[in-house]
């Protein structure tokens, strides 16, 4: 028998609603995800609790696996997770296909009360399914779509099972699955029903890490204590936390009403990679790149390898200081794989008695990217955390990979991609809060979010002189380079090739850094 975690909906119709049904108000539902696995093996698919007090009827929405464009414009499988929430998809969709990826299957639900004639209820639920059919040229999906409308029995407690997707063998062999069903059960709710709720303390050995409960993001990993989350449902509930290159790690963890619940997690496993130098291998990240923990600041860096790429771009796109294009061997270097975030700032300042750069309107939250940021703040960061501000040549190499991409994902503009004007959040955003706005080699966020300064000074024709062998920009200049773009920036300022230049004495308020530095012998 398939098992389930429940996604709890309490319904509470009006008094005039009671009056007129002449029966309890409230109402809990169970929506389980269900998934039968190739392995032959019953899952539940997703673990939410939702309380809700209204007195009409109510959505929520269940998806199943994740999908992307390959090079060819098909779809290709990158997960196979069931996530839900409450409310429609459509008003969560494109910040869930900026984090997350296209939905394969979507399935809206709407659970709404219908009175019998006797005056007692029942709940009518309208299921809307889509299901991925084809991606156009641009990499936009195509959904099949299809309407279920059934009756939930309330006085019996009968459960209701629906199928979502009966799998053909293409869907069997890229998702793992044969059906995914979901299970819908009501209970009136009595006393003894009442939700209770505890809370959940969560530390790991990374900060910055996202936690999941039951399926659902809610919060980062911090430094120094755990994080908490509060208003946690009572009972048996998983926490996973993952970091920003996909490791990841759960448990399951019983909440009791009124008290702390406690999940740790040792994600890296530092301490059984004890190393006396100043970085500490944690294995490769998804593109298959080497990857460190920097203990200084606690960055994760990326070995780049040394080698030749496509600098600039060709005549007729881009501006003209982008061009001639040229070829450009690049020697083996490390990258942060984010931005320099203000928790890793506020550990230099401390330990050095630097200033701080002026507070903008967003604040200084752990897991955000430091800004306003002068050249000189910039640079004696980097060297303090062990590394330097990387030359032009490296910052644009680490974002466009060995086939030059135009964006750090490929060579289409997608606005869900990054942080930007025209597809973000209209602020900066948390380091990694786009993780497909991610270059060849794993570096996250090089399009968006911060501007990034570089070591070089700014010419505007110095590609027509650079060296062909890790070319450093000219010996002075009045402005310095920046890459990247920034939150506010239109496509144009978002593509690898595009250079931009700022005073070094400038505290914009989105100067932003990125170190690299050397290997360790």
């Amino acid at each position: 028998m398939i098992t389930g975690a429940a996604l709890l909906l309490a319904l509470t119709f009006s008094s005039e609603a009671t009056a007129e049904l002449n029966t309890s108000n409230r109402v809990i539902v169970a929506a389980d995800l269900l998934r039968n696995a190739v392995d032959t093996s019953g899952h539940y698919g997703c673990r939410i609790s939702l309380e809700v007090d209204e007195s009409r009827g109510r959505d929520l929405w269940f998806t199943f696996g994740e999908v992307r464009p390959d090079a060819e414009g098909v779809w290709k499988t990158i997960g196979a997770s069931s996530r839900c929430g409450g409310g429609t998809f459509a008003a969560i969709a494109s910040n869930f296909t900026s984090r997350i990826g296209l939905p394969y299957l979507i399935a809206d639900l709407r659970v709404a009360p219908a009175r019998r004639e006797s005056g007692d209820f029942d709940l009518a639920v309208k299921i809307a399914i889509r299901k991925l059919s084809a991606l156009n040229r641009s990499g936009k999906p195509r959904y099949e779509r299809s309407e279920q409308d059934r009756t939930l029995d309330v006085a019996s407690a009968t459960p209701l099972t629906l199928p979502l997707l009966i799998a053909d063998d293409t869907e069997t062999a890229a998702l793992g699955v044969h059906e995914i069903l979901v299970r819908l059960q009501a209970e009136k709710l009595t006393q003894q029903l009442a939700a209770a709720y505890g809370s959940v303390a969560v530390t790991a050995d990374v900060p910055g890490a996202r936690i999941f409960l039951d399926g659902g993001f809610a919060g980062r990993t911090s430094e120094g204590g755990p994080a908490a989350l509060g208003n946690v449902l009572a009972g048996e509930r998983e926490i996973r936390v993952v970091d920003l290159s996909g490791r990841e790690a759960s448990k399951q963890v019983a909440v009791k009403q009124g008290q702390a619940a406690a999940a740790a997690f040792d994600l890296l496993k530092l301490s059984s990679r004890a190393s006396d130098k100043a970085l500490v291998p944690i294995g490769a990240n998804p593109q298959g790149y080497e990857e460190f923990w920097r203990l200084k600041d606690g960055a994760v860096v990326v070995r780049v390898p040394a080698g030749e790429f496509l600098m600039g771009s060709p005549e007729g796109p881009g501006q003209p200081h982008e061009r001639p294009q040229h070829r450009v061997h690049v020697s083996e270097f490390l990258i942060d794989k984010t931005e320099v975030t203000w928790r890793q700032f506020r550990k230099f300042a401390a330990q050095t008695g630097a200033s701080s750069p002026p507070m903008r309107s967003w604040g200084r939250a752990d897991d955000y990217p430091v800004s306003s940021v002068t050249l000189e703040q910039a640079s004696r960061f980097c060297a303090w955390a062990g590394g330097r501000l990387p030359t032009e040549a490296e910052w644009e190499k680490a974002a466009r990979g060995p086939e030059s991409l135009i964006y750090p994902w490929g060579n289409t503009w997608d606005p869900d991609r990054c942080n930007s004007w025209v597809g973000g959040t209209n602020r900066p955003a948390e380091v990694g809060s786009f993780p497909h706005c991610v270059s060849p080699y794993g570096v996250l966020d090089m399009a968006g979010n911060m501007w990034e300064w570089c070591a070089d000074f700014y010419q505007e024709d110095y590609y027509a002189t650079s060296p062909e062998r890790d070319p450093t920009g000219p010996p002075s200049g009045r402005f310095h380079v920046q890459r990247g773009g920034d939150w506010i920036s239109q496509p144009l300022f978002l593509r690898t090739a595009h250079r931009y230049r700022m005073t070094p004495t400038s505290e914009y308020q989105s100067n932003g850094i990125r170190c690299v530095q050397d290997p360790e012998d």
